[in-house]
């Protein structure tokens, strides 16, 4: 029988959640599509999200003295907290926010029993990438796409975890505020060097985290520098327009370097290596290498490279 698949696109939002796994908390956000799945970190039907729940694998708190992971920006350990939800109350909360994306809650998906077994048999977990968008107009529904990640801002006298995106034509949109707040590239590029956006504080820090609660966390265990996250942020700009990120360069100065092993392109190396954000070098590599060898070349030059 010959084999045919198609793909559906399917609108939805996020809202914040937190990831237990083996005790350690991760901060993430959830994607709640209209057709009732959801995604924390494995693509569930309405009866998964509630066992993801129950199971504490989906949680809206974290308990005081845990630490707190944010991908991309630091941990914290939670020093104080008034959390807004409770488990019942938090999956609530999901298929309220599934009603607001489809008033009439039909064609919601379950998964069957035979799709489920499948999966475990080829051993697939689904976890799709969405894409971030917003609508320019709704005639011919024209959409511009977008990217972003989790950064602290400082907003009308309190600290907010907000998610910070950008898009294609250079529109920047900032969720997880009493009120989105959209501006230009241009002036979301000052907030980074007058730190209204931030990503480090030397004292523990009430943060508001919109759709959660309220959290005092302390002192970064580890963080990622302002300055780094304002490269990422411009990279996403420039992927996003077809252009090649700084990891990208720095990548394609690796293999020319491979390839002619002279001074030259040694500093080439060096040069594109500095602009990749340094939270991400370690993707320049696998999973195992990371960006050693790229060390290695640049500050250990006379070190055998394994092979």
């Amino acid at each position: 029988m010959k084999k045919i698949r198609r793909s559906k696109i399917v609108e939805g939002t996020t809202i914040p959640g937190v990831i237990c796994n083996g005790g350690q908390y991760f901060y993430i956000d959830v994607d709640i599509y209209d057709d009732g799945m959801t995604n924390c970190w494995e693509l569930v039907d309405l009866k998964g999200l509630k066992n993801k729940i129950n199971s504490n694998w989906l949680t809206p708190v974290v308990p005081v003295g845990q630490n707190l992971s944010i991908h991309g920006l630091g941990a914290f350990q939670v020093k104080e907290a008034n959390w807004r939800f409770n488990q019942e109350s938090y999956y609530e909360h999901i298929e309220q926010t599934i009603r607001l994306l489809n008033p009439e809650f039909v064609n919601i998906y379950e998964i069957s029993e035979r799709e489920q077994k499948q999966w475990e048999a080829r051993r697939v977990a689904h976890s799709p990438r969405p894409t971030d968008f917003y609508v320019k107009s709704e005639l011919f529904y024209q959409t511009a796409e977008g990217d972003g990640f989790n950064i602290f801002m400082k907003n009308e006298g309190a600290n907010y975890l907000v998610h910070l995106n950008v898009y294609q034509d250079g529109q920047v949109m900032i969720y997880n505020l009493p009120q989105d707040v959209q501006c230009h590239l241009d002036e979301a590029n000052v907030w980074f060097q007058d730190g209204t956006l931030f990503t480090t504080f030397d004292r523990e820090l009430p943060i508001r985290m919109a759709g959660l609660g309220e959290v005092t966390l302390s002192e970064p265990l580890y963080a990622a520098e302002i300055e780094e996250k304002h490269k990422e942020f411009m990279d996403l700009h420039k992927k996003l327009n077809g252009e090649k990120t700084a990891l990208e360069e720095c990548r394609d100065a690796y293999y020319l370097y491979l390839e002619n092993p002279i001074e030259f392109y040694r500093e080439k190396l060096r040069e594109k290596y500095e602009r990749v954000p340094e939270h991400e070098r370690m993707y320049l590599g696998d999973m195992d290498t990371k960006d050693w060898d790229y060390q290695r070349i640049l500050y250990r030059p006379d070190e055998k490279r394994e092979v």
